[in-house]
């Protein structure tokens, strides 16, 4: 999960040269599962530290990042739905170094299927 890759990479720079608003939300949203013998609360401990090494490296406590499973139906696995404040800030992490550790501890946690990138643009409500 969260790792850097260079399609990730161009995608940084295309949307930062886009001239997309700064301003829209971003969601990373990645579709995985668990590895044998790992539990949520090893992936909320882990994804804690992702977190506050997300916010030192970005430098905005604006990152969130939640563990999403189904409420209703059965869809295996579950998602992490990581949200930005805007492009240039999830970029900033894409063009930082690689905390190894803990890519590292992630690969060990579960196996993702893949991600997609989601830009959200808010909707007043109706005066």
């Amino acid at each position: 999960m969260k790792k850097k890759n260079g399609l990730t990479a161009i995608a940084a720079a295309l949307l930062l040269m886009s001239g997309v608003a700064s301003a829209d939300t971003v969601t990373n949203v990645w579709y995985c599962s668990l590895n044998d013998g790992k539990t949520s609360e090893d992936a909320h401990s882990l994804n804690a530290k992702w977190l506050k090494w997300a916010h030192a490296t970005s430098g905005s406590d604006a990152i969130t990042s939640s563990f999403v499973t189904t409420a209703v139906g059965e869809i295996k696995g579950f998602m992490w739905v990581d949200t930005y404040p805007d492009f240039a800030t999830w970029a900033k992490l894409m063009d930082a170094d690689t905390n190894e550790d803990l890519e590292a501890a992630f690969n060990e946690l579960q196996t993702c299927k893949g991600s997609r990138l989601l830009r959200a643009e808010a909707t007043e409500p109706a005066k």
